[in-house]
């Protein structure tokens, strides 16, 4: 009974397969990370946007309270942000330069947000009819980051 050796029959195929395999799995582990790392700044930009969009309402409240507290013939001067019927609003406000002199700064509505800068708003007075004063706010707040900066409008009318 003479049997035919199995060492000469092999021919390493085992080892081939096993790199193959080997190489598939670590594609697809680094492919893993890199959408895991995608999803991260995902979900740090949408927190971030949504940390600006909060402060920049909460600029348009204490822009309502501003005009509520404030007599309406002195305080519109035209400078700081403050603005009279006259007076020509900026046309595009994410190239304003929302600094002290054309702006009101408004309080940081949650200190754990650690905002890039503190909130901010400027008030249009738009007319006055029939004991009614018309004003237009405009608000401005950024995130954790400049780069996401929300802008909010909206209109709000005080009875005399």
């Amino acid at each position: 009974m003479n049997q035919p050796s199995l060492k000469k029959k092999q021919t390493g195929v085992a080892l081939a397969i096993s790199l193959i395999v080997l190489l598939l799995m670590t594609i697809l582990g680094v492919t893993n990370m890199r959408v895991n790392n995608l999803e991260e700044k995902m979900a740090g930009n949408t927190r971030d946007i949504n940390i600006s969009f909060q402060a920049a309402e909460s600029a348009l409240r204490q822009g309502e309270n501003f005009i509520l507290n404030n007599p309406l013939d002195t305080t519109y001067t035209g400078s700081n942000g403050l603005l009279r019927i006259a007076d020509t609003e900026p046309a595009d406000f994410f190239t304003y330069t929302w600094d002290n002199t054309d702006s009101q700064p408004a309080q940081n509505p949650n200190p754990s947000f650690n905002l890039a800068a503190n909130p901010r708003f400027v008030i249009k007075k738009l007319s006055q009819s029939g004991g009614n004063t018309f004003f237009k706010i405009t608000a401005r707040a950024v995130g954790r980051s400049a780069g996401a900066q929300t802008i909010l409008q909206e209109y709000f009318v005080r009875n005399n």
